[in-house]
Parts: structure tokens; C-alpha cells; sequence
């Protein structure tokens, strides 16, 4: 078996982690109370526009490492003609194996990625994306909540890092392919770049704007809970 192959359901895994970490499992309800801010701006902008092109980039990505990986693979003389000549091109970029950059991109992508879930799951119905309070609004203390403060962006910086990593080294497919030597498509990948960094910039300074609001719920609870689980993001440090 040529072990390659085993790059696939890497990739797919990845690509899943990317594509559910960032979809909003709900969305606040017309009686809810959306607080927004300059920082609050950006980020629903992000929600708009950000996250459907992250998406669309990351399938693209791992869609086309995967035909790639996949035309190295294939006996082409059994194909039919037509056939080999679409996969001939595939075949003209190099498919590299799996490396250190691929296996500790996707570790960090799938665990960022499962933390984002696992807090979509403890929170339930009071977990949106724009920063709202709703009649019955409760604080959640429990799972990742007991651990840091703010686990989900503790689970975007580590995906995101992951993806630099998985995306950005010089083995991968945006690296080796040449594709962005056309024209635009180096400018597109800086904007996106420059684009992710804002927002994950963003998540972090809407930290103490959502202190605040989780205040109003209930705030004798909320500072039991903030002296229970003292950090942030990272246990020990912030």
C-alpha cells in the first residue's frame, strides 16, 4: 500500500475539525440581547464573511492534496485515455509523504477543533457567536469550563496554529505546487492570512467585554467562578 494514502483521512479529519469548529451551532433569537463594540463589529463581519471563505479555502486544499495523493496512487495504463489525461496533470506535482509538519498540523487542528465542539456541546442553546444574553441565560461551569475560562478561544488559537502549520510548511501542497506564483493568488493568500490573524485577535480582546456581560447573569456566581478557575485561556499562565 503506498503510504501516502494514509495522508487522506488525515486530511479529511483535519478538514472536518476546520469546517465544524467554525460553525455556529445557534444562533441568538430575536429576544436576545446582542452587545456590540468596535471589537464585536469585526468579529460578526468575520462570522459573515471570514468563516464561509476559511471554509471554502480548507475543502479546496484538502480536495485537491487529496486527488493529487490519490493520481500517485493509481495505475494509469488501466485507466481509459480521457481519464489519464486529467490525472496526468495531478501527477506532474510532486505527493509527499506524511511528515512531522502534516502529523502536528493535524494533531493541533483536530484537538483545537474538538475543544471548540466539546464547548459547543456543554453549552448548549447559550452558545452563539455574537456575544448575546438571553432571559434564562445561565453560567456554565462545568467540562472544559472548569479548566480556563474561555476554552473555545483556547481551541481557535490552537486550531489555527495547527493550520499555519499544516498549510504553511514547506512540504505542503500551496508550497510545492507553485500555485502561488499566479498572479493574485499570493496577494489573496497574505489578505486571508493577515484576515485569520485579525479575528483570532479579535476573540482575545472581546475577553474582557465578555467578562463584563457574563457578570450580569449572575455576579456573585461569576466571581466564585473566576477565583474557582483563575486563567483565561492557559492553565498556569493567562
Amino acid at each position: 500500500m503506498n503510504m501516502s494514502l494514509l495522508k487522506i483521512p488525515l486530511l479529511l479529519l483535519s478538514a472536518i475539525a476546520v469546517h465544524v469548529s467554525i460553525t455556529a451551532p445557534h444562533h441568538p433569537s430575536s429576544n436576545e440581547v446582542v452587545h456590540k463594540s468596535f471589537v464585536e463589529w469585526i468579529i460578526v463581519q468575520d462570522v459573515k464573511y471570514g468563516l464561509p471563505i476559511t471554509k471554502a479555502v480548507t475543502w479546496t486544499i484538502t480536495l485537491a492534496e487529496i486527488a493529487i495523493t490519490a493520481s500517485h496512487a493509481i495505475e494509469l495504463n488501466a485507466l481509459p485515455s480521457v481519464i489519464q489525461q486529467a490525472v496526468d496533470p495531478l501527477r506532474r506535482i510532486q505527493d509527499m509523504s506524511i511528515t512531522s509538519p502534516v502529523l502536528l498540523g493535524t494533531a493541533l487542528v483536530v484537538a483545537g477543533g474538538f475543544i471548540r465542539w466539546w464547548c459547543f456541546r456543554t453549552l448548549g442553546r447559550f452558545f452563539t457567536f455574537k456575544l448575546s444574553v438571553h432571559k434564562g441565560h445561565q453560567l456554565v461551569t462545568t467540562g472544559l469550563y472548569a479548566v480556563v475560562r474561555h476554552p473555545a478561544y483556547m481551541g481557535t488559537i490552537i486550531r489555527s496554529i495547527g493550520m499555519l502549520i499544516l498549510y504553511g510548511s514547506g512540504g505542503s501542497l500551496l508550497r510545492r505546487s507553485g500555485v502561488l506564483n499566479i498572479p493574485g493568488l499570493t496577494t489573496f493568500g497574505l489578505v486571508f492570512l493577515v484576515g485569520r490573524f485579525i479575528a483570532v485577535l479579535s476573540l482575545v480582546g472581546r475577553i474582557s467585554h465578555e467578562e463584563e456581560v457574563m457578570k450580569t447573569i449572575s455576579r456573585d456566581e461569576w466571581e466564585g467562578w473566576a477565583k474557582a478557575v483563575r486563567y483565561r485561556l492557559i492553565p498556569g499562565i493567562y
